[in-house]
């Protein structure tokens, strides 16, 4: 029997981690079995180990180079020409709780892997993230790194373009965010417990900078080429169902013509999906399951379903029923610490400690049930 299991960063414990344990653990009951155990990220940052995203997208032999000044260190993760900028911890968060709120870093940062001469940047954002000037601090950074004069916003997204040069830039997403609305960035902080009349505010203020900005895009690439940016997308850029990553910074990297990406794509798709296609089953390991199902669950289900593989999930927490397993592409789910579910207690040192264990025996029962050949 061929099995694939993808397994994504648990709180206290890596991608790789989490992979090998699945992986020996799967053996053990059945060693017979051809096993592919592959560390992946959802673009979520997990309590000691962050989001994994160095793990899979980093490449062979990265790099740590440490950027920013004080009280603003973090690193970049640099294999050759290529470039990995994560801010799921550095820009996590609501306004106004201990966390950053301008989009500054991302275009500083962006400005350096230019002019070190990188040709590919990947970068990680937070949804919906605690940037609360959407994508301001990023223009002004990289118009700034150009030493260009900007008298209005049509000179300073034409010096922010000139800025990246040929360089590519993907932006990675953990899920969906829009950036308006009823789905919008203000509402989902106000979910998470900012004042309603302060996510007010801040939807207005998106509101007013959307129109400024696409009018100045539309009038930049008037008077550029009519031809279409590279990596833009015709539909209108605020209403990319991504636009809202990063505090809205993905809205304004789209107006730059950075292309948005759910992080599923490039850590399963573009990596195993003929693994996966010619697997017998698909086992996705992964964190809490919110709302919205973990990235790389998603897209491995999707590659699974063109073949007719079962997909079976094994996540740390969550509100999975069993009767919307049909609906959702799954066909069993299994729970590590059905006990966490509603619960937004601070992890300890002894709950991280039963992880690698629960894991373990769960990935045994797993191939008890699951094998068939």
């Amino acid at each position: 029997m061929r099995v694939v299991l993808t397994c994504s960063p648990l709180p206290g414990l890596r991608a790789k981690e989490s992979a090998a344990i699945a992986g020996d653990a799967w053996r053990e009951r059945r060693p017979g079995d051809a096993v592919l155990a592959a560390p992946v990220s959802d673009g979520i940052a997990m309590p000691f180990v962050g989001s994994g995203a160095d793990e899979v997208l980093a490449g062979t032999g990265a790099t740590q180079v440490q950027l920013g000044t004080a009280g603003e260190r973090h690193f970049a993760h640099v294999c050759g020409e290529a470039v990995l900028l994560d801010y799921t911890e550095v820009l996590g968060g609501v306004p106004g709780r201990g966390t950053r709120g301008s989009s500054r870093m991302i275009g500083e940062d962006l400005a350096w892997a230019a002019a070190s001469g990188h040709r590919e940047v990947n970068v990680v954002l937070p949804v919906p993230g605690s940037v609360s000037d959407m994508g301001a601090g990023l223009l002004e950074a990289l118009a700034r790194a150009d030493g260009r004069t900007c008298s209005d916003e049509v000179a300073t997204l034409a010096a922010a373009r000139s800025a990246l040069g040929a360089m590519r830039v993907n932006v990675l997403v953990s899920r969906e965010q829009r950036l308006l609305g009823l789905s919008g960035v203000a509402r989902a902080w106000m979910l998470e417990g900012l004042d309603s009349a302060q996510a007010q505010s801040f939807e207005r203020a998106f509101a007013g900078a959307v129109a400024t900005l696409g009018e100045a895009a539309a009038q930049l690439t008037s008077q550029q080429s009519l031809l279409p940016l590279r990596g833009s997308s015709p539909v209108d850029p605020s209403r990319n169902i991504h636009a809202g990553a990063g505090g809205g910074s993905a809205f304004v990297l789209n107006l730059l013509g950075c292309a948005i990406f759910p992080i599923g794509e490039a850590v399963v798709r573009e990596r195993f999906a003929s693994e996966i296609q010619d697997a017998d089953l698909l086992v996705s390991v992964c964190a809490r399951i919110g709302e919205d199902l973990p990235s790389s669950l998603l897209t491995g289900a999707a590659l699974a379903q063109e073949v007719g593989i079962p997909v079976v999930v094994v996540y740390d927490s969550g509100g999975i029923r069993k009767g919307e397993l049909a609906n959702l592409g799954l066909n069993g789910a299994y729970e590590l610490r059905p006990e966490r579910s509603y619960s937004d207690a601070e992890e300890t040192a002894a709950d991280l400690a039963e992880i690698p264990v629960r894991l373990a025996e769960l990935v045994g029962r797993v191939a008890r049930t699951w094998g068939w050949a």
